[in-house]
């Protein structure tokens, strides 16, 4: 299922129409206990934590109205900076001047905060074991937003004209200048001997001027006197640092969305954790908090747990007083976060987290290039997609300008292919067999080609304004405004809709093609089947219901009748309609195969991968990242639109924003969950699916590639299973045969045993004979032998 998204604005919302209607999208409510620490109805801003203490700038003493803090002005206030012993159940008053002290911070018996009392900002501390305070800069320019790690103090000073991070040492009462060029370096952040901060950088060929400044994360090691940059995005700020890991906050390319990035300096990979409205990350150990906006006017506090993928709501869900929440502070197990009547503060149980329903499986990162990849969409074992690395720039918009191409990538020989490669834009790409469909813009118009992979052909088929194309055997469908359908094998184009409204959202399986139509004043799902020229209405509902995908007999789509969006089902055999997800969150963008439906779904806040299986009525989460790439547009006539995962056999495929750009990333399902056998032959199929006798088609005295060769063959023609399990089978045998033939004799050996692993399930399960099974482990072991004396 395809969906023309040559309009479309990068990182859009998951759904346009999410903004006026979606509810408390919240994460699972994590297990432990929420305690309220202080009781002054003051505003309080800028937690941090250390051990059993807090520390917070508070506005108790100010007589008259407070404003809002500038931390780069000299606007004067009377902030205090306060302190709570966790272990003593005590307030402190740290500093009790009549000026502005802010964004305090603690290391063991040490706090440190910016001050005003001189007329501009210093930076301050205050020892707890001695009761003295200290004045650390005494430059007449401004030194804020300071860090403490140990006997490290840094802080962003513009004593130069512009933002540098300085660093004071306590042990040696030195100072250093950490940056010295002419940009601004600001946001530091220090732990052990690496220094992080945000670094600007100036494009001077930006032709939006909000495009003019891109901002670096960097990292300083103090033990080698090295700068690395990390990341960069159009805006990036509060960096936070713990060990190897660091998070921080930034907007998307378009600079409409906050979301929370990590980055592991000793793996050099970076994950996107949360996205949209977010803001105030901070980490301890494998967790990390942050503040999150679902459109519910209240700020949630969240945690990812990095060991497990799992996300968890801190705040309590309907409780105004802790149900919302800022500036999030974490250390060990507990964490803190300033509510509108105090700190509320979060002890995780000793027992943990919940576990959320994971799918059991492999994920695959297809392209790695840092381009823009988008739209997937998978058949067999061949991967399409609309790919950008060639393009020239990115546009005021966001969206990548200039040409996109048609890459594929071929799973059985590891292997990625540029399929076009000219300046035109190809886009909405879908794949059936060996041909290839897509449309490309020449002249301001896009024309749709074909290409045939067997024989490298590429072909025009139609030259007009058309939007997603799919194809099916034979056969290709797409809309103008109405629906049309192109035959390969005689070269005929036919209207398969006439009539006034706009249909959209084509869909295709065998003689049947489905689509959204706007023909009743609201969207419906509609089919048509070929083989008899009739046309049903398969929705009646007033509401809408659109994006269809089809697979046999069952036809699935996105549905808004219950004040959200749901996952649907009608089944073309029995005439019944099914509601797939009953939750009171968003799921939309679905696709079917098989028995499996998958689609995109916001119940944690962030666009994750559901998956449902039909045969054993189970949901399972596929994807943890909540990175799952969206694409928004807007059509006068729909209101938006929107692409989400494909699926076919045991691989599901979608484009994931969890690197900073667009990548496409599968999932392969566990081969040990195999499908039930089925009576899925034809008449001209022999044998019977409990088991044959084989025959002995592979000789022990064969060498290697030519054994997993016969196994193959054994697989493919004697064997009788359900298709999907054949095909994981073969898969294992053909990855074992590239490995081998690139002398790779590890990796080829996990393979055949990966393959002993899922053929001894299936024997246990009774889905395949014991004779059969013995067979087919006997010759992968003798194989592994072959390889292992060679």
């Amino acid at each position: 299922m395809k969906v023309d998204k040559r309009t479309a604005i990068f990182f859009g919302i998951f759904f346009v129409i999410f903004l006026m209607t979606i509810g408390d999208a919240t994460a699972v409510s994590a297990e432990g206990t929420r305690t309220r620490i202080n009781i002054s109805d003051a505003d309080v801003r800028s937690l941090d934590f250390y051990g059993d203490r807090i520390v917070w700038a508070d506005a108790r003493n100010e007589e008259g109205q407070v404003d809002n803090l500038s931390f780069y002005s000299n606007h004067d206030e009377n902030w205090d900076i306060y302190m709570y012993d966790l272990s003593a159940s005590m307030e402190t008053q740290i500093t009790s001047n009549n000026s502005t002290q802010s964004n305090p911070a603690i290391y063991d018996d040490k706090i440190v905060w910016q001050d005003l009392r001189n007329g501009n900002w210093d930076i301050y501390m205050y020892d707890l074991s001695t009761s003295a305070e200290t004045r650390i800069t005494s430059s007449n320019s401004n030194q804020t937003l300071p860090a403490i790690y140990d006997d490290k103090i840094v802080w962003q000073d513009d004593r130069s004209g512009n933002l540098d991070v300085y660093m004071y040492d306590l042990s040696t009462s030195t100072e250093t200048q950490i940056t010295t060029n002419e940009s601004n370096q600001s946001e530091p952040a220090i732990y052990g001997d690496k220094i992080v901060w945000v670094d600007e950088v100036q494009i001077d060929d930006a032709i939006d001027p909000y495009l003019s400044i891109n901002n670096n994360i960097c990292v300083y090691d103090l033990a080698t006197s090295t700068e690395t940059p990390l990341s960069s995005g159009l805006r990036i700020w509060n960096p936070s640092i713990y060990k190897d890991v660091v998070v921080w906050e930034q907007e998307d390319f378009v600079g409409n969305n906050e979301m929370i990035v990590m980055y592991n300096l000793s793996t050099s990979t970076g994950d996107l954790i949360a996205y949209e409205r977010t803001s105030s990350p901070d980490i301890y150990e494998d967790k990390i908090v942050w503040t999150q906006d679902f459109w519910d006017f209240r700020d949630h506090v969240l945690m990812y747990n990095i060991s497990t993928s799992t996300e968890t709501e801190l705040t309590a869900e309907g409780v105004h007083e802790a149900g919302s929440g800022g500036y999030p502070a974490i250390y060990g197990d507990r964490i803190v976060w300033v509510s509108h009547s105090g700190i509320y503060m979060f002890t995780l149980d000793s027992a943990g987290l919940p576990v959320d329903n994971r799918e059991n499986g492999t994920e695959t990162r297809i392209t790695t290039n840092g381009s823009f990849q988008t739209e997937p969409t998978i058949y067999d074992d061949k991967i399409v997609w609309p790919d950008a690395r060639n393009r020239e720039n990115i546009d005021q918009s966001g969206y990548p300008a200039g040409s996109y191409d048609i890459y594929m990538y071929d799973l059985s020989a590891h292997k990625e292919i540029q399929i076009t490669n000219d300046s035109s834009d190809q886009v909405s790409s879908d794949i059936y067999g060996d041909r290839i469909v897509w449309y490309e813009w020449h002249n301001g118009n896009p024309e749709v080609y074909t290409y045939n992979i067997s024989t490298s052909n590429k072909t025009k088929i139609h030259d007009d304004v058309i939007n997603n194309p799919c194809i099916y055997k034979d056969r290709i469908v797409w809309s103008i405004n109405n629906i049309y359908m192109y035959n390969l094998s005689t070269s005929t184009e036919i209207q398969i809709s006439n009539n006034t409204s706009h249909q959209d959202y084509p869909a295709i399986y065998r003689d049947n093609i489905v689509w959204t139509d706007s023909r009743d004043g609201n969207l419906d799902i509609y089919m048509y089947n070929l083989s008899t020229s009739t046309e049903t209405q398969i929705t009646t509902n007033n509401s809408i219901q659109r994006v269809p995908d089809i697979y046999e007999d069952r036809i699935v789509w996105e549905d808004y009748r219950n004040g959200n969006w749901d996952i649907y089902m009608y089944n073309l055999s029995t005439s019944t309609e099914t509601q797939i997800t009953t939750n009171e969150f968003n799921q939309g963008s679905p696709s079917i195969y098989g028995d499996r439906i998958v689609w995109v779904d916001d119940r944690s806040g962030r666009p994750d991968i559901y998956m449902y299986n039909l045969s054993t009525s189970e949901e399972t989460r596929i994807t943890t990242s909540g990175s799952v790439w969206m694409v928004a547009e807007y059509d006068e006539t729909w209101g938006g639109g929107h692409v989400g995962p494909d699926i076919y056999g045991d691989r599901i495929v979608w484009h994931d924003s969890r690197n900073g750009n667009p990548d496409i990333y599968m999932f392969t399902l566990s081969s040990a969950e195999v499908p039930p056998l089925d009576d899925n032959y034809t008449d001209e199929d022999e044998g019977d699916e409990s088991g044959t006798q084989p025959s002995d088609n592979c000789s022990s005295g064969l060498m290697p590639l030519d054994g997993i060769q016969a196994l193959k063959e054994y697989v493919e023609i004697t064997y009788r299973c359900h298709v999907n399990t054949k095909t994981g089978l073969i898969d294992l045998l053909d990855t074992s045969k590239c490995y081998s033939e690139k002398d790779e004799n590890k990796e080829a050996v996990f393979m055949l045993n990966s393959f002993i692993h899922l053929v001894e399930n299936m024997k246990l399960c009774e889905q395949v004979s014991a004779d059969e099974a013995d067979y087919m482990v006997r010759k992968a072991k003798e194989i592994i032998d072959q390889i292992g004396g060679n």
